[in-house]
């Protein structure tokens, strides 16, 4: 399911993931710089570190 969107799943897809117990959550993504990160503490201390070179 690499590289789908929530609007790609079919109802096949989500009787699937209701019936294994998978839930959706929704993620905060960073950009900064051409780089993706999981949390803001990361990508601001990137931007800083980028910021002094």
């Amino acid at each position: 399911m690499s590289g789908q969107t929530s609007r790609d799943l079919d109802q096949a897809d989500e009787a699937e993931l209701t019936r294994l117990g998978i839930e959706r959550v929704a993620v905060q993504t960073f950009h900064w710089g051409g780089y993706r990160y999981g949390n803001a503490r990361d990508a601001i201390a990137a931007a800083k570190r980028g910021a002094k070179s």
